[in-house]
């Protein structure tokens, strides 16, 4: 009668896969550096945040700043699949999923200062870290791609003309970090509706044909 109850006993102690351990120090890895910043950057401390032993943390990585990149990929994955979720939530036309992806731009999951503190150890190992700059620019990649397509398909929509789409959404993409940046650094300079509506004024000009193509 009993054995019924054996596979539930056997799913509790189901062996983690080598992902799963990697994804859970690269979780670890996140909270110490919004704990402490650069000196969260350590592997004794990960490794007392995750509960496991350093030379575990070797065994996965290797190194530390290869966990450092794999903590950069878990967050800004992590960071564009909300984004992009929000999007794919929205009214289905191309102006109401570029609306959705600027208003989720301002939200509490982007307008958080705890985010900016991981992103300036981020950007400090960029520079002297192949594996870490090789991170952040398919990461840029990826949010210029969603830009780039969001773009587009407004333009397509509502008959307007943009000359380079790639460098309007480089553009549109610096006016996102720049407005993202000086909120974190003071969060009184503007409300976060404040950069929505900043946002929609540069759609706005968009239409009207600011990136559109110029002929000599």
């Amino acid at each position: 009668m009993a054995k019924t109850e054996t596979p539930k006993s056997r799913a509790r102690f189901r062996r983690e896969t080598p992902e799963d351990r990697r994804r859970q120090l690269g979780e670890a890895a996140l909270r110490c550096i919004v704990k402490h910043g650069n000196a969260g950057v350590s592997v004794r401390q990960i490794a007392a945040e995750a509960g496991v032993s350093q030379g575990l943390i070797t065994h996965h990585f290797g190194e530390i700043n290869e966990l450092v990149a794999y903590a950069f990929d878990i967050m800004s994955e992590g960071l564009l699949q909300s984004t992009l979720k929000a999007v794919g939530e929205a009214e289905p036309t191309p102006r109401g999923r570029l609306e959705a992806f600027i208003e989720t731009s301002f939200s509490p999951i982007l307008f958080d200062r705890d985010v900016l503190g991981v992103w300036v150890v981020f950007w400090g190992l960029i520079l002297h870290s192949p594996r870490m700059s090789t991170s952040q620019q398919a990461e840029y990649s990826d949010y210029v791609n969603t830009v780039e397509g969001l773009i587009r398909d407004l333009a397509d929509a509502e008959g307007f003309s943009v000359g380079d789409i790639r460098l309007t959404a480089i553009a549109f993409t610096a006016l996102l970090d720049g407005l993202w940046l000086a909120w974190c650094l003071n969060p009184t300079a503007f409300k976060p509706d404040e950069g929505i509506q900043l946002c929609r004024n540069w759609v706005e000009g968009l239409r009207r044909g600011a990136y559109a193509a110029r002929h000599e």
